[in-house]
This record gives structure tokens, C-alpha cells and sequence, in this order.
């Protein structure tokens, strides 16, 4: 790897302060899209006359999303096996809603945003930021459209769904956005197992060739350990927001020769998409309410498609089981990964299959 570039530094300063800013004010996932915003802006700014930044080494962003998948899969407990038999049909359609939705999407980002086949591909998935850019990135699609695409679609979405629960049923989602998933109680046993597990998991992951291996193997071994009882991990929060900032600085680096044209062109995708998303996931949560004990409100937050983080926290405002949210999140988090990288490679052809 290449020695560090002194150019680097600015990007993640300018990262930090917009992740501190997002924290201030209450965004979700503060210090992951606080910090694109913040490294993007700084990066668009200093190419404005046609000056090029290095490229930021991807392991930067490799080794913190094995961490985050850690973080994410020790956040389970044993309960889950006492829940999952309650709602194997709900999460049965995850697969027909992830087929609409990335239908819906591609659709939208290709024929109405004109994007490439594999740049509208990649942008259309209804997965998280981390996933859906780590297949992307391994397929060779453009990092810039596809992280502008899923960074806007978060936004809009998770900012949304506490309005429209405040317009219809008056109850007002809580300032927990700014609050992470981590305890005060941590010790550095706590973080020498999170980090033990990221790196086997990340090995793991490489050696059975699982797709964006880095993110899904300490996923799957931490929630592993977790339901079974073997562990239980106390997260230090500033490690949640010191990964979160390393991946949101790293992916807003990528937006290296982006045009306003192209962040314009983003919005309006954007808010096509988040719409579509939105009507898909109350379509399923009306369809389902009869066939899982849930009720409406809590089953339109398992399919909405924001991040598996503030979704539960916005289910913890709404007095909704976060676990029953959750597991929906982590299954199409999941799902997407496994459906989006079958279909790319063995269906549409649009990279070569391993």
C-alpha cells in the first residue's frame, strides 16, 4: 500500500467536523453521513478547477466495515430464536419486496436517470449504504453514483417516517437519532472481542468466498456468538462513531470528480426512489398485519428501507419491539446482499460470474 499522502488530511478533518455537526443536530448515523457530507463537500470544493485528489486506499473502508459488522451482529440476542418462529411469513416477503423494490428502483435510476445498466443496478438495491457499496465497488460499478444514490435514499427515508407518524397518528419520534447502540459499561475485553471477531470474521468471510466478505463474515459470526449466549459485547459508543466517521470519510472521498449535474440529477432519483420505497413497504406492512402479531405501524418500520441503526432506534421512539424491527432489517440487509450479487453475476451477466 502506498505511503500516506499529506492531501488526505483535510478530507478527513472536513469528515469530522461534518460528522460532529450531524451529531449536534440529530441526524442518524451521524458520524457515517455527517462525514460523507463533510469529505464530499470538502472534495468537490477542491476540485472545482479541475485539481484531482489521490484515491484513498479501500482498505480504510474494508477493516472498519468488518468492525461495524461486528457491532451489528453483537447487538443480538438469544430472544431472537424465541421470536423468529412469530414471523416466518413477514420475513418470507423479503424476497418478493426486495424484487419489487429493486424492480421499482432500477427502473427509476435507468430510465428516468439515464444511469448505466451496472451503475443503476447497484444504486436501485434496497440494502444498506455499506453492503450495497462494497458489491458495487466489488462489480466495478461507479462508487460515486451508487454511494450518492443510497446516501440521498437513507435520508430521505429515515427523516420521513417520524413526519408521517407525526401527521397521521400524532406521535412524535424522540431525539434518539444522535444516540448510538454502544454502553457506557464497555472494558477493553469488550474491544479486543469486537476487533478478534472482525478479523476472523473478515478471514472467514474471504476464505468460503462470501460476497462483500469483509461486512458479512464478522456479521455472521458475531450474531453467531451472540444468539447462542456464547458472548455478550458491551460497545464502547465512540468506537461505533469512530468506524462510522472512517467509512462515511472514506465513501464521501469518492466523490473525486462528481459534478453538480450528477448530485442534482441524485436528489431528484432520490426522492423518486424513497417515495416508491415508502408506498412498497405500506403496501407489504397492510398486507401483513393479519398474519404476524405486529400491527401497523411496526411492520411498515421493518420494511421501510433505511439502515438496520436508526430504524430500531426510531421503533425504540415509537414504543415498538426493536427486535422484531431488526431482524426484518437484518434480513434484507442479508437478503439484498445474496439476491443482488446471484442476480448480477448469474442472471443479467452483468459482471463476470466468480
Amino acid at each position: 500500500m502506498a505511503g500516506f499522502d499529506i492531501r488526505f488530511l483535510p478530507i478527513f478533518f472536513f469528515g469530522l467536523v461534518g460528522g460532529a455537526a450531524a451529531f449536534v443536530v440529530g441526524v442518524p448515523m451521524p458520524f457515517m453521513l455527517g462525514g460523507i457530507f463533510g469529505a464530499a463537500c470538502y472534495v468537490l470544493w477542491y476540485e472545482r478547477n479541475d485539481k484531482r485528489l489521490p484515491k484513498l486506499s479501500r482498505w480504510v473502508r474494508l477493516i472498519f466495515m468488518a468492525i461495524i459488522g461486528a457491532m451489528i451482529g453483537s447487538r443480538f440476542s438469544p430472544e431472537l430464536l424465541t421470536l423468529l418462529p412469530q414471523f416466518w411469513i413477514s420475513g418470507l416477503a423479503l424476497i418478493p419486496f426486495i424484487l419489487l423494490a429493486h424492480a421499482g428502483n432500477y427502473a427509476v435510476m435507468r430510465w428516468i436517470g439515464g444511469y448505466e445498466k451496472l451503475d443503476a443496478y447497484f444504486a436501485a438495491l434496497p440494502g444498506g449504504i455499506i453492503d450495497s457499496v462494497a458489491l458495487a465497488e466489488e462489480a466495478g460499478a461507479d462508487l460515486r453514483i451508487v454511494t450518492a444514490q443510497h446516501f440521498i435514499r437513507i435520508i430521505l427515508v429515515v427523516s420521513s417516517i417520524p413526519l408521517l407518524f407525526l401527521v397521521i397518528q400524532g406521535n412524535a419520534v424522540g431525539s434518539l437519532a444522535g444516540q448510538s447502540m454502544g454502553s457506557v459499561d464497555y472494558d477493553l475485553i469488550d474491544i479486543v472481542l469486537l476487533i478478534a471477531i472482525a478479523l476472523a470474521g473478515l478471514t472467514i468471510g474471504q476464505l468460503t468466498k462470501l460476497p462483500v466478505s469483509h461486512m458479512l463474515g464478522p456479521l455472521l459470526l458475531a450474531i453467531t456468538l451472540s444468539v447462542t449466549g456464547v458472548i455478550e459485547i458491551d460497545i464502547p459508543p465512540w468506537l461505533g462513531h469512530a468506524a462510522q466517521f472512517m467509512v462515511g470519510t472514506a465513501l464521501g472521498a469518492q466523490f473525486s470528480g462528481v459534478s453538480r449535474k450528477l448530485l442534482i440529477r441524485g436528489l431528484r432519483m432520490g426522492i423518486l426512489s424513497a417515495i416508491y420505497m415508502l408506498f412498497l413497504a405500506a403496501m407489504f406492512a397492510h398486507l401483513l398485519i393479519q398474519y404476524v402479531p405486529a400491527d401497523f405501524g411496526a411492520m411498515f418500520i421493518s420494511f421501510a428501507a433505511g439502515g438496520l441503526a436508526e430504524m430500531s432506534l426510531i421503533a425504540l421512539s415509537l414504543n415498538f419491539n426493536p427486535v422484531v424491527v431488526a431482524i426484518h432489517h437484518l434480513c434484507r440487509i442479508l437478503l439484498t446482499v445474496f439476491i443482488g450479487n446471484f442476480l448480477s453475476r448469474r442472471v443479467f451477466k452483468l459482471v463476470p460470474a466468480k
